[in-house]
Order: structure tokens, then sequence, then C-alpha cells
């Protein structure tokens, strides 16, 4: 197994649409002159695409359809070149879905197995279970579209316990329309697991959404998260309580093997931490 480790600040999801392909120099260099140092470039699909008419399944067989309709990830060889020794630049794949048997196909896909980073956005109820007890997926992200349904410990555990982090983008948070249901639910994970398997990206699609490591930290207060978690959810390495790395495989036929192609491993005293806090408490009373 090959792994790869970075330090620094990361931002795991820059989206890249046919309208800003050409923009996303500016706001690598940007990302960089704040700091970060591991961008991976978002696309986004949904469950749609494999809503294809009888006839046009007849005459291709699922394989194939399957490669046609999942787009090969964007070409970032300039971009890595660009920004070589400044940047770890990687690609991602975000697949919104309610049905979790359209999962199922994304899998057979072979353009799957061609990005660094799998996140999922469940929309529904039994969407989430699925993707906190079975998917093999790297991020859940929830956001503004997940309101069908309500997050419980019994799955955020879940998720936890399988090593799959949560995502929350601070593009939904700067947005009024978004706001709520981004503080409500980075809120949720805050109360059934005092924040664990949390990480903060930008979601951003232009420069203008960029903010720099410190703004983001402060804005964790508003998340639920106190300054150490906050650090924890943007930072590879803070102070001695911490360890974080992102292992990348170098392989994704490695995925079958090992299970995860990306993984974020926290070292912290979680119960020592509460000990302490109950005890503040006492002493206060």
């Amino acid at each position: 197994m090959d792994v790869k480790l970075s330090d620094g600040y990361f931002d795991l999801c820059i989206n890249a649409s046919k309208d800003n392909t050409s923009n996303l120099s500016s706001i690598l260099l940007r990302l960089y002159q704040m700091g970060f140092r591991t961008v991976a470039i978002n696309q986004t699909i949904d469950d749609s695409i494999f809503d294809t008419d009888k006839k046009k399944k007849k005459k291709k067989s699922e394989n194939n359809e399957s490669s046609v309709t999942v787009p090969n990830p964007l070409d970032i060889t300039d971009l890595v070149k660009e920004f070589e020794g400044k940047l770890r630049i990687f690609n991602r794949l975000t697949f919104i879905y309610s049905d979790h048997l359209k999962t199922h196909m994304l899998n057979h896909c072979s353009n799957l197995k061609k990005f660094h980073l799998y996140s999922v956005i469940p929309r529904t109820k039994t969407a989430l279970q699925f993707a906190c007890s079975q998917l093999n997926t790297d991020l859940i992200t929830i956001n503004a579209s997940c309101t069908g349904f309500k997050m419980n410990r019994k799955l955020y555990l879940q998720a936890v316990e399988r090593d799959i982090h949560f995502e929350i983008q601070y593009a939904d948070v700067l947005n009024p329309e978004q706001r709520k249901v981004a503080i409500h639910h980075s809120h949720l994970f805050y109360v059934y697991g005092k924040s664990r398997n949390v990480i903060i990206s930008s979601g951003a699609s232009n420069v203008t959404e960029i903010r720099n490591p410190y703004d983001v930290i402060n804005l964790g207060a508003l998340l639920g998260l106190n300054e150490v978690k906050a650090k924890a959810a943007i930072l590879y390495h803070y102070n001695i309580q911490f360890s974080f790395k992102i292992l990348l495989y170098k392989k994704f036929s490695e995925r079958r093997r090992y299970g995860k192609v990306f993984a974020i491993r926290i070292r912290e005293k979680l119960e020592e931490d509460n000990h302490k806090e109950s005890n503040a408490k006492k002493l206060k009373l």
C-alpha cells in the first residue's frame, strides 16, 4: 500500500463545473496563499443519470451504459504541474441519491474508480441509513437538500465506527437560505458524538466564496465546534493531542482490498476530556 501524507490546511470540496473550469487556477492560487495545502476538485452527479429509457437499456449492456453516464474525472494534469510543491490536488465525485439501489449501479461504473474521493449526499432517511451502515464511501455530506429526514445518534455512531466522515460546507452557512439547516445539522453532530469525524470544506465554486482558515475556525463556534475541534476539522496536525493525516491510496484496486481510499485518523482522549468537563462543572456548582 502506497500511503502519501500531507500537512497543513485542507479543503476537500472545490466545485468544478463547465462555467468555472477556467477559474480553477485562480481559486487554487487563492487557497495556497491562505495556507491550504491539500485540495479536492469536486464533480457532482445525481441518481437521475441512471433513469434511462428502457429501449436504450436493451441495446446497451449495463456496464457500457454506466461508463457513459458517469463522467471521467476532470483532467487536473496542468493544475498539478502548476502547483507542484505547493498543493496536493485530487479528484472527488459527489453522488446525490434518494434510492440506495442507485449506489449499487454506480459502484459498477469503471469511472468511479478513477476518483480519489467518493462522497454522497443522501436525500431520504433510507438513503442515509444505507450510507451510514453499508455504503463504501469516504464522506457523507449533509446540506440543505437533506430536509426530509433527521440524523440520529445510532446512525451517526455507525458511520463513525466505519471511519466515514461527515462534511460541513461553510458555503451553506454563508447562504442565508441554507444557513439554518446547515447550523442545525452541525449541532446534531456535536450532540450525538462530540463532532467526531467531522470535517469542514468550503463547497466553493468561485474565489469570492473562499475564506481563510482562521475565519473558518471562528465560524466553528457557530457550528457547535470549540476551537480545538474547529482546527481539527481543517488541519492535519494540531498540538500533542491530535494527529490528522489524509491517507490516499495510489491504486483504486486497493479500494476493494482495504475498503477505503480516504481516511482521516483523529486521535483524542474523548473520555478523559469529558471527565474533565464534568469535574469542572461540579466545581462550579
